[in-house]
């Protein structure tokens, strides 16, 4: 032992250390990888990447492999290391003059505080950097530690058998299955890995936003997206060519739903590239071909139909307009392809009026189409509504009536004023907003 042995266990003592801290950043980091990113680098050639991936799939033997060699680590620093640290100590005692009960008193005190210091070192060193550095990087470390792991496994197999067999043994008891699948990732996980992600620079904002809007998307219904009857720009069945040019020409839209007596009653679709093919006629004689001539057949769908099953519907028979019905068979509205778009990627066609302004008496003016979700992004409040899709249905819900033209009402939503400006008929056109601060 006061030939050297305190510094061959020092140096025993820092290498079970280390294998501790490579066991340990080699078990963090297969908890941390991902399958998906797993099975890429598998079906691209990797062979360190299959290697993990049948780890991942199969944790019990990589577990009970790693767990032996953590406590053989552990057992050997406090049993080897830390007596053999402690002899020279009691020696020095002894020839100090210390024997008998304090003798043997200083021995096991000597143990003790050895013990704590190696337990503190084995803690950072052996578990809580190593896990760290794991948690940063888990793929680099586990191609790094694979090659040993996979060693280690090879010399331990029996013992490993042994203990995967023990440890399902006690899982059938508890009633959990050896292969029971992980908890599948869930929305939310997703859109905190997202939002994680942009924080780190790593994705960008728009593509956190897209998938957000994915998974809201699934949620929508026809009437969360559709333009209401209101707004239809539709045009009659009697109507000329020339009619629909100008129509064309002054709203440049690409399609108009075509109705008979009144909007109720829609009777085909008319699409602008139908027209072009038209016109020109080089033949003078030939008279221009009517709405009714050209006219497509109509797709009807419900306001409660769920927006993704539209749009795989809309693809499927090549429709770019829907015409939405109530349980009456009236018309409600109509919504195309880029609406149903938008409600992923957001606006894609530039309004020619902005729906909220700056007011020249300090607040905005908002228009009352404005869904209502959108007016409490912009303004950063809470706003309750589960029965109205815009502003002006709101406003019409919060105060019990429709106003008329020289009403100019007005409601408190959570530090605002919101005050009605403009009507048009029943629905009411603009909206002034004010915090009360102001």
């Amino acid at each position: 032992m006061e030939d050297g042995s305190p510094w061959i266990a020092i140096i025993v003592a820092i290498i079970l250390i280390t294998i501790n801290g490579i066991l340990a950043s080699a078990e963090i980091s297969l908890v941390s990888l991902k399958k998906i990113r797993l099975k890429q680098k598998a079906e691209s050639g990797d062979k360190k990447a299959k290697y993990l991936l049948n780890m991942k799939q199969n944790p019990s033997d990589f577990l009970s492999t790693i767990q032996i060699g953590i406590t053989l680590a552990g057992l050997l620093s406090g049993a080897f290391a830390a007596d053999a640290l402690a002899k020279p100590i009691v020696v020095w005692f002894s020839i100090l003059g210390v024997e008998g009960f304090w003798l043997s008193f200083f021995n096991v005190g000597t143990i003790i505080i050895i013990t704590l210091i190696l337990t503190y070192l084995m803690l950072v060193f052996g578990e809580l950097v190593p896990k760290r550095i794991a948690m940063t990087n888990p793929y680099r470390i586990g191609n790094r530690v694979i090659t040993p792991i996979v060693g280690l496994s090879k010399v331990a197999k029996p013992l490993v058998r042994l203990l995967s067999i023990s440890t399902n043994g006690v899982l059938r008891l508890l009633g959990i299955g050896s292969n029971q699948e992980d908890n599948p990732v869930t929305e939310e996980e997703i859109l905190l890995i997202m939002r994680e992600g942009r924080e780190q620079g790593i994705i960008e904002e728009a593509e956190e936003h897209i998938v957000k809007n994915l998974f809201k998307f699934t949620d929508l219904y026809v009437e969360d997206a559709m333009i209401h009857r209101t707004e239809i720009e539709a045009i009659s069945i009697d109507s000329t060519f020339l009619d629909v040019v100008k129509l064309m020409s002054e709203t440049s839209h690409g399609k108009f739903p075509v109705f008979e007596g009144n909007i109720d009653k829609i009777v085909g679709i008319v699409y602008s590239k139908d027209f072009i093919r038209m016109y020109p006629i080089k033949d003078e004689n030939i008279p221009l071909p009517g709405v009714k001539d050209i006219m497509r057949p109509p797709f009807f769908v419900s306001e409660s139909h769920s927006l993704v099953n539209l749009f795989s519907e809309m693809k499927q028979h090549k429709s770019y307009l829907a015409v939405v019905v109530d349980e009456y068979g009236g018309t409600s509205g109509i919504i195309t392809m880029i609406d149903i778009i938008e409600e992923i990627v957001g606006d894609i066609e530039t309004p020619e009026v902005e729906m909220i302004q700056n007011s020249n008496n300090g607040g905005y003016i908002i228009d009352g189409r404005t869904k209502i979700k959108d007016v409490s992004d912009f303004l950063k409040i809470n706003i309750d509504s589960d029965e109205n899709n815009t502003l002006s249905g709101f406003l019409i819900e919060s105060l019990g009536y429709v106003p008329v033209v020289e009403q100019t009402p007005e409601i408190e939503v959570d530090g605002f004023i919101f005050r009605v400006q403009e009507m048009d008929g029943a629905l009411i056109r603009s909206v002034h907003v004010k915090s009360k601060k102001q």
